[in-house]
């Protein structure tokens, strides 16, 4: 494969995305280069596991540290686990891809992205998104994009596009945006409390700068790109819904059954298809063949088809040609339905698809009206006693499968507006003040008399709750569009606590706690970007408790790490500086219980949590999640302060945060192909709207940081001293220092210009460990007066130490103002006596003298 490189301007920096080079066996390999930062995006994709209900999609962000010219810290020196930063960055390339692809795809994809290279000024995070997004559009994998991402700075009063790391620091906003040309489909921001109105201009600078993205990776995909590989979807619960909206609008179906020489469409071929077509609930044609499969039908098979009755018959292309335009645009309907169609795509050829939507399963159509039925179309026929029951050709087969159709459509449209009429009547009753037990019991009951599987009950309940938020604004907890839940606030729960606080809405708890720590707690960063260590650390849990549920609990998910993320995002705005605050300060949000929304409730509860510590932040921050409910005629509704079903049935989680002045955070997931602007700020406007009020709660509990900490948190004192001191400090192999520490309770960190920090509980304790400090750096000056301990006796004289490490020598005729016989006579190692400085020779060394000091004490008594 030759190597195809195309180039675009972004941001004034060459953007380059090639192919041909590396990973040719995969499925799309690109790499992509924006200055010196280069990263390696490949997908791949493998068969559906059996029994999978989600679409298993793995975003996989691989750091190299050679990428930045480092080698791995510890023992090991490689990488292991991905760190919390290659975690974010999975998952802001996961959050825009992932609703971009077809409903019901249930292929394994796996998209790793390796950072190659980084110049440490072009963040390799957005260049990720675009890697994985060039890839998957150049596979063979059904991606519904290009999507583009760009970073977005406002620096002076100016949007900056794709601003640097280091302009970044100047920015008043940190803003990501994903999204496809006509949509947005991810937002992630921390801004330096900045107005709504800047934020959403931002917003949109962001997806404007997109479009040169998607140009680029549309060449590529016109050049390179494989023929994407559509596999056939199962009809899932919804296709149910399709069923009763054809049978209520009269809809004409072709039902069909095929027979074949195998069960397998890459080892057999079709012996016989049979169909009838269905109109106004009875059938009204019907049409069969056989099919001559070109090669011998081995055995006695259950159809019982033989060679000799398909030699004359049509081939498996020309049958199949045949049917599809004797079903013209009916839609085709089977009992397992992907076995009949894997038969006739096969036979068709040319890759020619029957496209998603254009056909049903009456298998899973029973399964879901009627759960606990045998789903063998003879036991259905049976059930529901059929007047045809299948016998292993194609028209009987086709017949039975067809009086079940209709044996369905005759009853379920029906039971399923029964099922939402009692939904809707259930939320209605509740806006009118009837208690929620009392409406989750009508609910209980309805779905017990319809006899629904859980699925279809769930997806009927979601139906009916998105209508009534469009057409009535109510919602399902009868709430109307922009009204929160209760909202209660405690602090000072934790009497061991640095700081602690509670924030409870509606039936989402959390408990946070803040702990203050000396900078020796500073938290080491050993990754390819070029921050080092952090000082605010905030940390999110989600026990299974949370939830009523049971699961392992294996450590922090992406999820929790995301959540913390967001939630320390939102406060750093609002902290003191290092010498405002010479503190290391660590939040933990314990979410004890979760209905809704716990990243927000860490974010209110954090700031009570830090006020309650004595923490000086700048201004209170809260936050509020809002979602949305769009119709199929653009007409949409944004809800504030959703619940977590809210958010599961709806099409967006928006999340702000902010003080009264403006916005510190903002994520924003989108479930359909995208949003546009009016909603952004429509969303904006509300999610403002309800910080405020859940600020005027917290506040009217804690309106300010306290002015005294916890008793139990470390008094922290910083002095300086010459740096050359340091090593008087640290001593040997550091034993002065430990020894300071041993002695007098506290933890002392040292810095290279001089800074000392004393960490201590107690008061005392910090003023014993300075003096000893100071001991140790304080300079000798000729002429003090010191009161020294003698450490050594000699013929000539004695040796003092004066301070901590510094020794003088005091010669004989300088110990007394008298004649002194020997030095024996006067001292003895171990006495404290008082000494003068006389002199401190070139070589560094000290005399002293105890008849001056004596000489001044008599000077200075009364005559």
């Amino acid at each position: 494969m030759p190597v195809t490189t195309l180039s675009t301007e972004l941001g004034g920096r060459t953007l380059t995305i090639e192919t041909g080079k590396l990973a040719m066996l995969a499925g799309g390999s690109v790499t992509v280069r924006y200055g010196d930062t280069m990263i390696l995006g490949t997908a791949n994709r493998s068969e559906p596991r059996p029994g999978l209900d989600f679409f298993p999609l793995t975003i996989e962000f691989e750091e190299r540290m050679y990428a930045a010219g480092k080698i791995p810290g510890g023992f090991i020196k490689r990488e292991s686990r991905p760190s919390e930063a290659a975690i974010l960055a999975a998952r802001l390339t996961d959050r825009p891809i992932r609703p971009l692809f077809p409903d019901g795809y249930k292929d394994d994809v796996q998209v790793v992205l390796t950072v190659l290279s980084t110049d440490q000024e072009n963040d390799p995070d957005i260049i990720g998104t675009i890697a994985a997004s060039a890839a998957l559009t150049i596979s063979e994998i059904p991606f519904l994009g290009p999507v583009g991402s760009v970073r977005v700075g406002r620096i002076d009063g100016e949007l900056v596009l794709n601003p640097t790391i280091s302009q970044l620091e100047e920015s008043e906003i940190d803003l990501v945006v994903s999204g496809t040309r006509e949509a947005i489909m991810m937002v992630e921001a921390g801004a330096k409390i900045v107005p709504e109105a800047v934020m959403a201009e931002a917003i949109m600078f962001g997806h404007r700068s997109l479009s040169v993205l998607i140009d680029i990776q549309e060449q590529l995909r016109e050049q390179v790109g494989k023929p994407k590989r559509y596999p056939f979807i199962e009809p899932g619960v919804g296709s149910v819904l399709d069923f009763v909206a054809a049978v209520e609008g009269n809809r004409p179906f072709v039902v069909f059954d095929v027979e074949t020489t195998s069960r397998d469409p890459k080892q057999g071929s079709l012996v016989e298809i049979g169909a009838v077509k269905v109109a106004n609930g009875q059938i009204e044609d019907r049409w069969s063949t056989l099919v001559n499969p070109g090669m011998p039908i081995v055995g006695r098979q259950l159809h019982g088809i033989t060679d000799d009755e398909v030699k004359d018959a049509p081939s498996p292309a020309d049958a199949a040609d045949n049917f599809m335009a004797w079903a013209g645009d009916a839609l085709l309907v089977g009992h397992n339905i992907g076995f009949d169609i894997g038969f006739i795509e096969a036979a068709l050829g040319d890759g020619r698809r029957i496209e998603q939507g254009r056909y049903l399963d009456t298998l899973v159509i029973a399964r879901e009206a009627y759960p606990d039925t045998d789903l063998k179309l003879g036991d259905l026929a049976r059930f529901f006693e059929l007047e045809v029951e299948p016998n292993h050709r194609a028209l009987p087969d086709a017949e039975a499968t067809a009086q079940l159709l209709i044996r369905l459509g005759s009853d379920l449209p029906e039971r399923v507006e029964t099922y939402k009429q009692t939904v809707a009547d259930a939320i209605r009753s509740m806006r009118n003040g009837a208690p929620k037990e009392e409406a989750d019991a009508k609910i209980d009951a309805a779905r017990k008399a319809a006899r629904f599987s859980k699925g279809l009950a769930g997806l009927l309940h979601k139906k009916t709750v998105r209508q009534l938020v469009l057409s009535e604004g109510i919602r399902m907890d009868g709430r109307d569009l922009e009204t929160i839940r209760p909202i209660s606030v405690e602090v000072g729960l934790l009497p061991r606590a640095h700081g602690s606080a509670l924030f409870t809405r509606g039936q989402t708890q959390a408990l946070s706690v803040a702990t203050l720590g000396p900078s020796s707690d500073v938290q080491r960063i050993d990754t390819i970007s070029p921050e080092e260590s952090k000082r605010y650390l905030h940390h999110y849990n989600m026990p299974p408790y949370s939830t009523g549920e049971n699961k392992p609990m294996r450590g922090p998910g992406r999820r929790e790490i995301g959540h913390g993320a967001l939630a320390e995002r939102a406060l750093v705005p609002v902290l003191p500086s290092q010498e405002e605050f010479p503190y290391v300060i660590r939040v933990v949000s314990e979410c004890v219980t979760s209905n809704g929304s716990t990243s927000m409730a860490s974010t209110c509860g954090s700031t009570l949590a830090l006020m309650d510590a004595g923490v000086p932040i700048k201004a209170p921050v809260a936050g509020a999640a809002m979602g949305l409910v769009t119709g199929e005629d653009g007409n949409f509704a944004v809800l504030t302060d959703i619940l977590g079903k809210e958010d599961a049935f709806g099409d967006m989680d928006f999340k702000v945060t902010g003080t009264i002045e403006g916005v510190t955070a903002l994520q924003m997931d989108i479930k359909v192909t995208g949003i546009n602007e009016a909603i952004i700020r429509d969303g904006l406007e509300k999610a403002r709207a309800a910080r405020l009020f859940i600020l005027d709660r917290m506040t009217s509990v804690i309106p300010e940081a306290r002015t005294e900490m916890s008793a139990y948190a470390p008094r922290i004192i910083t002095i300086k001293i010459n740096p050359e001191k340091i090593r008087d400090i640290i001593g040997k192999g550091g034993a002065t220092i430990r020894k300071i520490q041993e002695d007098t309770g506290t933890e002392i960190n040292v810095e290279d210009d001089g800074t000392v920090e004393i960490a201590a509980v107690n008061a005392d304790n910090s003023r014993a460990a300075i003096q000893m400090i100071e001991g140790l750096t304080r300079e000798v000056e000729v002429g003090s007066l010191y009161l020294g301990r003698v450490t050594r006796i000699m013929g000539f004289g004695c040796f003092v130490e004066i301070l901590p490490g510094k020794e003088g020598l005091v010669r004989i005729g300088e110990l007394a103002d008298y004649h002194v016989p020997t030095v024996e006579d006067v001292v003895s190692v171990g006495d404290e006596i008082m000494v003068v400085v006389t002199e401190i020779d070139r070589q560094g060394r000290i005399n002293l003298s105890r008849k001056a000091a004596m000489q001044r004490h008599l000077a200075k008594s009364p005559a």
